[in-house]
Order: structure tokens, then C-alpha cells, then sequence
């Protein structure tokens, strides 16, 4: 939470014309004024402290409402699914947070795709993510990391053309009505797709993957080859022996 706090006020110093709103609740709540009161930087506390630049809500928060908002050009998140695609489709570049199980994968597919960064960098290998899946939960970031991912995502024009591309591929997508009329489709085709299925997945597999035709054209003529060469190298040195 330091760091987070302290990356966020480097950034809001550094640009003037930012503000922002920190959604939290219970436990969270708790932490920011316990860790904001460690701080003696008076030009951090001043931050803080001005309604017009941090904003707090300890409450419930209309998010879908928030981030419909033009005001609105960034979004710190911990990457659950349903936030991301609300974020994505309104535009929204992310700077993803996450603290467990789909987030963290969720928030390498942000990077992946351009439309964000995140202060969580995969550390483990991939037999050590998949021993022991959890681990994740300990990254670590500093301040620096906070500050400078946020003026990347606050300045760099790539990211806002990203999202922007993401959520038109979203918006043509169809949405719920599409979801709808193929759960429909699906009703009036008795729960049955079978006619739709691509026809290489009707072959057996040795069509499928042309083992016939290699066979055919590649190992049989390579054996006969292969053949030819021997009977030629036993015939050469029966000669000599001779």
C-alpha cells in the first residue's frame, strides 16, 4: 500500500491537470489511513489531503457509471474479468493490481494485448505456476513502478488506440442480444450442431494429419531409395573383394 500510495502522489505532482477517485472499503480503507499517516512528506500529504485532486469513497461506487465517463482515461484494477471487459468497452486504458486465482492471468492478457500495464510481473517459471499456482499472490512493486506506468498509460497514445480498437471488436461483437439469439438458434436446432462441424474433423486421423500422403510420397520413396543405395554399396564392395 506504500508504494501504492506514494507512486500515485508522484504521479498527480507531476501531472497537474490528473485527479483520482480510490474506491475502498472495510479492511482496505483501514490500511490506506493507517499507511497515509506514516507519511511525513508534506508535498504527498498535501496531495492527499486536496478534495479536488484524491477523492475517496469508502461505499459502494456505480463503476459501469464511472468509467462511461470522458473525464475518466485510466483504470487501476485487480483485473477481475467482468471490470476489465466494462473498462475495455468503454474505452479505458488498465493498470492492473490483481491479488488472486484469474486475475493474474488476466492481467498478463492486458499487457499481451496492449491495452494496459500492471505492476505484476511473472516471476515463477511454468512447472513452478503450475506446483504452486498461488504464489503469485507475493509480488512486489515500488513507487516507481506505479509512477512510471501511469504516465506511459497517461501520455503514450499506442495504448489509447489499443483499447480503442478492443472495444469496437467489442461493441460489433453482439453483446447479450447476439448471446441471445444463439442460445435461441441453439433451442431450434434441437441442441444439435452436427452438419455445422468443419469437415477435416470428419476424417479419421491419418487424413486428417495427410500421414496417408506422406506415406505415400515421402517414406516410401525414401525406403526404395534407401534400398537402391544399400544394393549399390554391398555390390561396390563385394567388386573390390573380388
Amino acid at each position: 500500500m506504500l508504494s501504492l500510495i506514494i507512486g500515485i502522489a508522484t504521479f498527480l505532482i507531476e501531472v497537474p491537470d490528473s485527479s483520482i477517485l480510490l474506491a475502498l472499503r472495510n479492511v482496505n480503507y483501514d490500511t490506506y489511513e493507517s499507511v497515509l499517516k506514516t507519511i511525513d512528506n508534506d508535498q504527498i500529504r498535501y496531495i492527499f489531503d486536496s478534495v479536488e485532486r484524491v477523492k475517496v469513497e469508502r461505499g459502494f461506487v456505480p463503476q459501469k457509471w464511472i468509467l462511461q465517463q470522458h473525464s475518466v482515461k485510466i483504470f487501476l484494477s485487480h483485473c477481475g474479468m467482468g471490470s476489465i471487459m466494462e473498462a475495455f468497452y468503454y474505452e479505458k486504458t488498465v493498470l492492473c493490481m490483481p491479488f488472486n486465482m484469474d486475475q493474474f492471468s488476466n492481467a498478463v492478457t492486458v499487457v499481451y494485448r496492449g491495452v494496459g500495464l500492471s505492476l505484476f510481473v511473472p516471476n515463477l517459471s511454468p512447472l513452478e505456476s503450475l506446483i504452486t499456482p498461488y504464489d503469485y499472490r507475493h509480488y512486489a512493486f515500488t513507487s516507481r513502478d506505479v509512477q512510471e506506468k501511469l504516465s506511459k498509460l497517461w501520455l503514450i497514445a499506442i495504448y489509447q488506440q489499443a483499447v480503442k480498437q478492443l472495444s469496437v471488436e467489442m461493441k460489433h461483437a453482439g453483446g447479450v442480444k447476439k448471446a441471445v439469439e444463439l442460445i435461441e438458434f441453439f433451442v431450434e436446432m434441437n441442441g444439435t450442431f452436427d452438419h455445422f462441424i468443419p469437415f477435416e474433423a470428419t476424417l479419421p486421423f491419418y487424413q486428417r494429419y495427410l500421414l496417408d500422403l506422406f506415406v505415400i510420397f515421402v517414406l516410401l520413396p525414401g525406403m526404395i531409395i534407401l534400398f537402391v543405395l544399400v544394393k549399390y554399396c554391398q555390390r561396390q564392395s563385394k567388386q573390390k573383394i573380388e
